[in-house]
């Protein structure tokens, strides 16, 4: 009776982990897209590049959903590129 005990609070464990893991990977995401918004109005009449960058991030986001590594690394390069554009026109 005690191996089936300790299996019902593995799994509970483990649906806990999941469960915020997954709220991570939400909030992480929700810092990156303000992040994303507040770089990318960085230029004066720049809605149409604004725009891309907001498309670009839903893509991404859309794309390794699944593979948070991957999603994030493909975020910080994305903000890296915004910072670079922001860079040039000031």
């Amino acid at each position: 009776m005690g191996d089936f005990a300790d299996k019902l609070r593995s799994k509970e464990a483990v649906e806990e982990d999941i469960y915020f893991a997954r709220q991570d990977v939400e909030l992480i995401e929700a810092l990156h897209k303000k992040k994303l918004s507040k770089l990318a109005k960085c230029g004066d009449g720049e809605k149409k590049q604004a725009k891309d960058f907001e498309q670009r991030f839903a893509s991404i986001t859309k794309k390794d959903k699944k593979k948070p590594r991957k999603l994030l690394r493909s975020y910080r390069a994305l903000l890296d590129e915004i910072r670079k554009v922001c860079k040039r026109r000031h």
